[in-house]
């Protein structure tokens, strides 16, 4: 499963991941007209998104400067958690070897700016736990702290 498609299962797509996502290349065009196009059945209709959900026509920037318009006031970084989020779980999820989910956790580290609580995910961390087993301590802690925030769906 991708990281947006988890992010979908999860109930954690908003704009700003959408945002984040296409600048990233984490999301495909495709997946920003089909969320728009659910807002405008849900009855969120401005004129912004119905241009996006209608928006094959659009160039890469024109397409998210008209997602910009959607924002309002929200946190970048607490959406990038949630990208965060959605990496790891691909990584806890997948029947991959060991090594390669090492590999794909460092990849991680590295993409998302070292964070703080991942130091011990590091292969280079001087923790008495393996990275992986350190890499589900911040699978929970982020699982908790989006369903405390009424981030979404479901957490398994």
């Amino acid at each position: 499963m991708s990281p947006f498609n988890m992010l979908s299962k999860l109930g954690l797509v908003c704009w700003l991941i959408l945002h984040l996502g296409l600048k990233k290349g984490w999301v495909k065009r495709n997946d920003v007209f089909k969320y728009a196009i659910d807002k405008l059945e849900d009855g969120k209709d401005s004129q912004d998104v119905v241009l996006i959900a209608g928006g094959d026509y659009l160039s890469d920037e024109e397409l998210i400067s008209l997602i910009e318009g959607q924002l309002q006031g929200e946190d970048v970084a607490f959406d990038i958690d949630k990208w965060r989020l959605a990496f790891l779980l691909c990584i806890e999820e997948s029947t991959e070897s060991d090594e390669s989910k090492l590999r794909r956790l460092q990849e991680i580290y590295v993409d998302f700016d070292y964070p703080e609580d991942m130091s011990l995910c590091s292969i280079y961390s001087s923790g008495d736990t393996p990275p992986l087993a350190e890499m589900s301590k911040v699978v929970q802690k982020l699982k908790e702290r989006f369903l405390l925030s009424g981030g979404g769906g479901e957490f398994n």
